[in-house]
């Protein structure tokens, strides 16, 4: 399964608590590779920065085996490398991921994409990358000839709540009950 990259139409701009330029033409999303090392231990990376920031702790057994079990299953997941960026390796910067799997709709007697997981890291935040990942899973799942695109959110999330809102998921706005999880859905038509 090989998701379209994106291009971008995004404009630069300047993170004010670093100063450092950001220019959106040098995020790069690609379909992980579960074949390639590098793309393991990337994918295991940030499954633990997400779960940090979720407040969640993993087992050591999960941390060894998310990545594999990913791979084998129907999931896809996006990684948005920053091509401005090097790290130790040489190798583009990995910013941001998102996990997806193509599930049935029997009220549409068709399939649609979950979205399970959508990560940037704190440093990539504001650059519109999300954003760039969601367009980028719609147009996959466009081209599998799914419905809509569907989700689920912490409801004291509101940074993504609002961008998934302005995506086009009917997920809602204000004050939602401690500790709610809402659903949300994306029609592609």
């Amino acid at each position: 399964m090989t998701p379209p990259t994106s291009a971008d139409h995004g404009h630069p701009t300047t993170d004010s608590a670093s100063g450092k330029f950001h220019d959106p033409k040098t995020i790069r999303i690609r379909p992980a590779d579960f074949n390639d090392a590098r793309d393991v231990a990337t994918v295991r990376r940030l499954v633990q920065g997400f779960a940090d920031v979720s407040n969640v702790t993993l087992s050591p057994s999960v941390k060894d085996t998310v990545a594999p079990f990913l791979g084998r299953r129907a999931a896809f997941v996006l990684l948005a490398e920053d091509l401005g960026s090097e790290n130790d390796t040489k190798k583009p910067e990995t910013v941001a991921m998102l996990i997806a799997q193509r599930i049935l709709s029997s009220f549409e007697a068709g399939e649609r994409i979950n979205i399970h997981d959508l990560y940037v890291i704190p440093e990539a935040q504001g650059r519109g990358i999300g954003r760039r990942m969601l367009s980028v899973c719609a147009d996959h799942a466009r081209a599998l000839g799914c419905s809509d695109l569907t989700l689920e959110v912490a409801g004291d999330n509101a940074a993504a709540r609002s961008l998934y809102r302005t995506f086009g998921f009917d997920v809602p706005e204000g004050e939602v009950p401690e500790g709610s999880v809402l659903y949300g859905k994306c029609p592609l038509s």
